[in-house]
């Protein structure tokens, strides 16, 4: 009687943790299927977590994180700002008010007078610098590209937050499933912990059976516990981008695009990637950077209007002409044409070693969601299924006195790896195909295809 109510408490474990699946593909040029989406339930309320709501799916994170998102606000502020610079600076410098007394004695029976000596004078005058028009004209185009430069970085924390939301939700996600395949468990060995006591009360049951199964319900609730505790940090990690909402349920399913791109596709799309937009921008300023050192051969001038009043004498009015004189250009001019080539070439030659890098990422990204989708296909079609007839090969020769109880539970033990496994190489190929959508060109949306 002990042995069929032992069955049937393994049979109910084993349907729980039921799994199945397809092989993926390996070929390097075909598209890659995406495998059926993780089989588990509804996480229930965890208790300080909120009130339950509608189900919080990756791609509505990624949205609330981009819609009410300071860094992107603050970086908006900076881009208006330098495009109302970009304005001021394309302007004539404000004129200059100029006012004082002059040629007033200090000795002589003349001294500290403003009557005595015709050449005292009070003056005011009015003063306007000249910068050459195509000097103003670059300035405010270089100050232009500052703000482009900037909008381009806009676009790039744009995809950063949708990028780092999506991966904060995944952290959630795979904490909450773990969570739930560890408290199963935990329930599953304390019904069988219960059923021993009154088992070994009676004497039909020995009492090492009884300890072991008391020592297994303790390590299944230890791990529920673990996975809580990682719950609880995986929310305060999403709420940093999306705030309260972080408390919503997850949806249960965790869906990709059903079709990985080619990689050549990818790496083409992320060449017009906003971090490459950024430093095609930076190139044009050092362009004008270049332009606007070749101005410095160019002179300036100014010019002043002023009106003397002198007591008792005449008054006068006078006008001033200031023109700079760029003749020694050696150390000066010469070299900030210089220092503007090589910022320019700089800029270009950084560039080259960004897309580089963006390159090798986007591969190791592709590649990596490719080998976790198929060791996920692997796992369904072969490795659940073998965990899965352990547990009945166990089970049989316990029931029949050939084998013994604690190669029940290690086999239990190894279906709850099995599955925990499968839960991390699935969460790993979504945060591989999250880290794609940052680097594509085209923001696709998670769950479809692209």
């Amino acid at each position: 009687m002990f042995r069929i109510f032992v069955g049937s408490l393994l049979l109910m474990f084993e349907v729980i943790f039921s799994g199945g699946g397809a092989q993926a593909s390996i070929d390097t040029t075909a598209p890659v299927p995406a495998p059926a989406p993780v089989p588990v339930p509804v996480l229930a309320p965890v208790p300080g977590l909120g009130r339950v709501s509608m189900p919080l799916s990756m791609e509505e994170a990624a949205q609330l994180a981009a819609t009410d998102q300071p860094l992107l606000t603050g970086r908006e502020a900076r881009i208006q700002a330098e495009e109302e610079q970009a304005v001021a600076v394309g302007q004539l410098p404000d004129p200059k008010f100029t006012s004082g007394l002059k040629e007033l004695p200090i000795n002589t029976a003349e001294a500290f007078s403003t009557r005595r000596d015709n050449f005292t004078e009070f003056s005011i005058g009015l003063s306007q610098d000249f910068p050459r028009a195509e000097r103003r004209r670059l300035e405010s185009a270089r100050k232009q590209l500052d703000a482009d430069t900037d909008r381009a970085s806009f676009d790039n924390e744009r995809r950063l937050v949708r990028r780092d939301s999506s991966l904060a939700w995944l952290e959630v996600y795979a904490a909450e499933q773990g969570f739930i395949v560890t408290q199963q468990l935990a329930d599953e060995a304390l019904l069988q912990v219960q059923s021993l006591e009154k088992e070994y009360a009676s004497g039909r049951t020995s009492q090492a059976d009884w300890l072991a199964a008391k020592v297994e319900a303790g390590l299944a609730a230890d791990k529920a516990h673990d996975w809580r505790h990682h719950v609880l940090r995986a929310r305060s990690g999403l709420a940093r981008w999306i705030g309260d909402a972080a408390q919503r349920p997850l949806a249960a399913a965790l869906t990709m695009p059903a079709v990985l791109n080619p990689l050549s596709g990818l790496l083409a799309g992320a060449d017009h990637h906003p971090v490459i937009g950024n430093l095609d921008k930076q190139i044009e300023a050092s362009s004008a950077d270049i332009a606007l050192a070749r101005q410095s051969y160019k002179p300036d001038y100014s010019v002043e209007v002023y009106y003397a009043y002198r007591r008792d004498f005449a008054d006068f009015i006078g006008v001033q002409f200031k023109v700079d004189l760029p003749y020694f250009t050696k150390n000066r001019q010469d070299r900030g044409v210089l220092a503007a080539l090589q910022r320019s070439r700089a800029s270009e030659e950084a560039k080259r070693d960004t897309l580089r890098e963006l390159h090798m990422q986007v591969s190791q990204d592709y590649l990596d969601r490719r080998h976790y989708l198929e060791r996920v296909a692997e796992f369904e079609a072969t490795i659940l299924p073998n965990a899965q007839h352990r547990i009945a090969a166990a089970r049989t020769s316990y029931q029949s006195g050939r084998g013994s109880f604690d190669a029940v539970l290690l086999a239990r033990r190894g279906l709850l790896d099995v599955q925990l496994q499968r839960l991390t190489l699935a969460v790993e190929a979504a945060r591989a195909q999250a880290r794609l959508d940052y680097w594509s060109a085209a923001q696709s949306t998670v769950g479809e295809v692209p």
